[in-house]
């Protein structure tokens, strides 16, 4: 008994002392302090409960006691540790020399409520006569405003696909507090309520879904809950996930700076711990951010949201057409690796865009996408003769 409470002493203590670290919100800290209280007292009441006249184990508990109190306070000052995340991180910001000048984000065709009510808004581009649908997400710490909507213009306009564009929440238009998201299932959620709705409105097209860059990586993470509506998939310059290779060793690949504490913390607790403190810092320069609306950091759960752990797994399982296109100046993925990588989807159909960058690819693939999608929707309405057919 002695030993169990020493042991939940220990766990309430440390637990509270993380959960006062310096990201954490006030209400939080309020938590931490009382979970403190809480071992303290457990010690307290093993002290308490030695037995009279004992001799054997008595030097156990107090040792355990020390040693766990030790580590304790390791664990407060790992706690301490800022996460050193700037407004705007100090690596080079990413080339825009590609893309036009950025204004502030228009308002949105609508919006959709997610299953805890926040609003989810949504640019889209309905052509007369529809051959296929595109829900669209953005990549990190950006808008649909923020570059893509010439791309779902010219894509619906040229290749009479319906675009569909959707701000993340915490991101844009759409509702929730700016990079931070209630849970990563709830990320993953909002994308099943977009592929829903997209479908419901067009139920006779197919459905194709991607991203641009992080974006992908979400689509990525969502998929065991849409596969089951989509007929293929589209990813830009897509982030396969930390572990995927394909990142590049350069100073432009340091577009984020990383707290590695807190994202640690909140893995190995499951999101008990951290998972809303700010993990992830973008390098976007202060006049864009202001200028169009750009989000400069991501919680833990938003940046786990988007990255693709097990991406490999994914695209292997997946029977539908994918398609990847990444710029051969890419400065943050090398193309090769990526174009490599991709190929674990068992259909998929990769181009390296020439002279493209990461950001300038999402203007840059607009004829190659929109035919991509116009032969995948020749071929849909082959296999499904009641489908509207393909120009």
């Amino acid at each position: 008994m002695r030993v169990i409470l020493t042991l939940g002493g220990f766990g309430s203590v440390l637990t509270g002392a993380i959960e006062c670290g310096p990201e954490a919100r006030p209400l939080t800290r309020v938590l931490g302090g009382a979970l403190v209280a809480v071992g303290l007292l457990l010690w307290w009441l093993v002290a308490r409960l030695r037995r009279p006249g004992a001799t054997s184990g008595r030097r156990a508990v107090p040792l355990t006691a020390a040693a766990l109190a030790g580590l304790t306070g390791a664990g407060l000052v790992v706690a301490l540790v800022p996460a050193n995340l700037p407004v705007s991180a100090n690596a080079p910001a990413l080339s825009d020399d590609q893309s036009p000048t950025t204004p502030p984000e228009p308002d949105p065709t609508g919006y959709l409520r997610a299953s805890d009510g926040t609003r989810l808004a949504y640019f889209a581009d309905v052509p007369a006569d529809p051959v296929a649908t595109l829900v669209f997400y953005h990549g990190s710490g950006a808008n649909e405003g923020a570059g893509y909507l010439d791309f779902g213009r010219q894509v619906a306009d040229r290749y009479h696909v319906a675009t569909y564009l959707f701000d993340m929440r915490g991101h844009g238009k759409s509702g929730g507090r700016r990079g931070d998201a209630p849970s990563r299932r709830q990320m993953f959620a909002d994308t099943r309520t977009a592929v829903d709705f997209v479908k419901h409105t067009n139920p006779r097209l197919p459905e194709y879904v991607g991203g641009h860059s992080a974006g992908a990586g979400l689509v990525l993470n969502s998929e065991s809950r849409i596969d089951h509506e989509v007929a293929g998939y589209v990813y830009l310059a897509p982030d396969f996930g930390l572990h995927s290779g394909t990142e590049r060793h350069s100073e432009a690949a340091n577009f984020a700076t990383i707290s590695h504490r807190v994202l640690i913390a909140d893995v190995l607790t499951g999101g008990l711990l951290d998972a809303h403190a700010y993990a992830v810092a973008f390098a976007y320069a202060p006049a864009e951010i202001h200028r169009a609306g750009l989000v400069s950091r991501y919680t833990s759960t938003m940046a786990i949201a988007q990255n693709a752990g097990h991406s490999a797994a994914v695209l292997a399982g997946t029977h539908r057409p994918v398609g990847v296109w990444v710029g051969s100046d890419d400065e943050v993925f090398d193309p090769a690796a990526v174009r490599t990588f991709a190929r674990h989807a068992p259909r998929a159909t990769t181009q390296i865009v020439a002279g493209a960058d990461h950001l300038g690819v999402i203007n840059r693939s607009i004829d190659s996408v929109g035919t991509w999608l116009d032969r995948r929707a020749a071929a849909y309405s082959a296999a499904y003769p009641a489908a509207p057919q393909a120009h």
